[in-house]
């Protein structure tokens, strides 16, 4: 244990209450319907793994799975994706706004997924 060590916060685990897993199943399923919808099915299977380790309350695999390239990384990742269609981009969007608030809510900090819902903001707002 370094000096500065005894001046961290402990971390918090993730809040894996059956509401937020819940919220979690319907959401990700939600957006793996709409990538499905539009030709993007590889991210459903990394949707599906973020899931599974919550249903497990594996917290390490949770927050590593989130806070990846896959998910919030450039491009490729699941938030940069382009939808032709405009109502399903619409709905993309809001869902997965829907999803990031979640995330956060169960206890996910990291500077890049405010960045990315901070994006998703302004792009509503223009």
């Amino acid at each position: 244990m370094g000096l500065f060590d005894f001046f961290k916060k402990p971390e918090k685990p993730i809040d894996f209450s059956d509401d937020n897993v819940k919220a979690l199943t319907k959401l990700s399923d939600q957006l793996g319907d709409i990538l499905i919808k539009s030709g993007y099915g590889y991210g459903v299977d990394y949707l599906s793994q973020i899931r599974l380790s919550a249903d497990k309350h594996d917290n390490e695999r949770f927050k590593t799975l989130v806070i990846s390239r896959e998910l919030f990384g450039g491009s490729g990742a699941i938030w940069e994706i382009w939808i032709e269609d405009i109502e399903l981009r619409k709905q993309f969007n809001i869902i997965f706004c829907d999803y990031i608030d979640l995330l956060k809510k169960m206890g996910v900090k990291n500077g890049r997924i405010n960045q990315v819902r901070n994006y998703f903001d302004k792009f509503e707002n223009d």
